[in-house]
């Protein structure tokens, strides 16, 4: 039985889908860190770059947005097939114009942005400039030809429509009734930019309830729980008695309560560990994501094929969801164990494949390297998980590793060597104790030599620090 769980009523909001115990999917807001995904704002045009081919516009929120002449109205609105023209033929620095936030920024990325506006419902999206009507490629032929004929009398001038497959649920007069509502919603926002003065927001999207949205449409949820009231009313009246809603009115947290807090935590985790005693690590970077695949402790086939094969299998299971939970993008590589036979290499593909079909991303499997390293790729919509809870560390600056006690103090030494003829009679140094413990232990007997080759006394006050650190607190004539 499949649970949708809504966790909305404190400050970080989080949606889980549950089967059986297990998380099968999972998205987090926070207040600090929402999506800007489907906001529509006038932005002013700050720079434009023909190198590029782009322009910078300033939409009021932190970075600049970036929109590629392909994003540009006048551009894409051109009735040739060819599209003609560059940045500069259809737009200028100083310009007004609405845009809609299609990929958030990241640490050293602008938002992405376009000028091809986008009113999404749960049966069908409204583009007031998209020029082409489309029907979900789930939905019978039949059905497809007769909601395309309607939407294409419904479009006028330059409008455009995508029919989702919960349009098929809807008679003509209901889709009207949507896409007229959608189409005022474009009118008001007009009427409002008219008005304001850029850049300046014109309409804020909901991502938390069209991620709700989302998992109802795409996942078969059989209940939704959630402790957040107001959302509760407006799932029954939408949903009208096809999936059960309750409202879970208790102290404890609501995934607390489903025991499912434990398994969340895990997904910060850099080892996860496979039901046979194998593990896969996850290493995440700028530039991409490593995923190695060990035996650790599963001793569980006397044949060593065996045992390998196995392994890879419940790897590339678990690897599949921890990378949609996780919401991993851009470049993969999976280190699976010794996979030398085409035919174990093909097997292995296609659970990926498998496991991959619900996910919401689109994800391209390239196959095996030379190195036999599988290399994949996933669209990078939306920030990971690990983007969106964890900050870099301060200690070791995200490398993961920090200099040794021996590197700290032979800097120190280094250091020192610098005061000597300075007619000091006493140094004082500052510095946590596994430095000084390799100055006065392992580095025994090299301490006095060095206050006689430097002709002063070297004295240590043990501080704490995250790391090994020394630090020259005073010099004493």
């Amino acid at each position: 039985m499949t649970k949708l769980l809504i966790n909305a009523r404190v400050s970080e909001k989080r949606i889980v889908v549950e089967n059986e115990g297990k998380i099968e999917r999972f998205f987090v807001e926070q207040p600090e860190g929402k999506s800007l995904i489907g906001n529509i704002y006038l932005g002013i045009v700050e720079r434009v770059v023909p190198s590029l081919n782009a322009a910078f516009v300033n939409i009021g929120k932190g970075k600049k947005g970036y929109l590629h002449v392909s994003q540009v109205p006048g551009y894409f609105l051109q009735d040739n097939k060819q599209k003609e023209g560059t940045i500069r033929d259809f737009i200028r620095q100083g310009e007004k114009i609405i845009v809609q936030v299609q990929k958030d920024e990241s640490d050293k990325k602008y938002y992405r942005i376009t000028g091809n506006i986008e009113f999404p419902d749960q049966a069908l999206v409204y583009m007031p400039f998209g020029k082409y009507v489309a029907v979900s490629k789930k939905l019978p032929e039949e059905v497809r030809k007769q909601l395309k004929e309607w939407g294409n009398s419904a479009v006028q001038d330059s409008e455009g429509m995508v029919l989702r497959t919960a349009a098929s649920d809807l008679n003509e007069a209901e889709l009207l009734e949507k896409f007229a509502r959608l189409r005022e919603s474009w009118k008001r926002i007009e009427g409002l930019a008219q008005k304001q003065k850029a850049p300046s927001p014109l309409y804020m999207h909901d991502q938390f309830l069209d991620e709700i949205h989302s998992v109802i449409e795409t996942e078969q949820v059989d209940e939704i729980v959630c402790d957040e009231f107001s959302i509760v009313q407006q799932l029954k009246a939408e949903l009208k008695d096809s999936i059960p809603v309750s409202y879970y009115k208790g102290n404890e947290n609501i995934l607390t309560h489903f025991s499912l807090q434990k398994e969340l935590e895990s997904l910060m985790k850099k080892v996860v560990w496979l039901k046979n005693g194998a593990n896969i690590v996850i290493e995440q970077s700028e530039a991409f994501t490593i995923v190695d695949v060990n035996t650790a402790k599963f001793t569980g086939y006397s044949e060593k094929e065996t045992a390998v094969m196995e392994t890879n299998r419940l790897a590339a299971i678990e690897i599949a969801r921890q990378i949609c939970l996780r919401n991993i993008g851009g470049n993969i590589f999976i280190d699976f164990i010794n996979v030398e036979r085409e035919q174990d290499r093909q097997a292995l593909i296609r659970i990926l494949r498998e496991e991959l079909q619900r996910d919401t991303e689109r994800t391209i499997i390239y196959g095996f390297t030379s190195l036999g390293v599988l290399e994949m790729s996933r669209k990078r919509a939306k920030p990971s998980l690990q983007d969106k809870l964890m900050v870099q560390c301060p200690t070791c600056q995200g490398t993961g590793v920090v200099s040794s006690p021996a590197t700290v103090a032979f800097q120190l030494e280094r250091e020192l060597w610098e005061y000597k003829d300075g007619d000091y009679s006493e140094v004082i140094v500052e510095a946590t104790e596994d430095v000084v413990a390799y100055f006065s232990g392992e580095y025994k007997g090299h301490l006095a030599r060095l206050e006689e080759t430097l002709f002063f006394k070297i004295t240590f006050e043990k501080i704490e620090f995250a790391h090994p650190h020394y630090h020259i607190k005073r010099l004493v004539w």
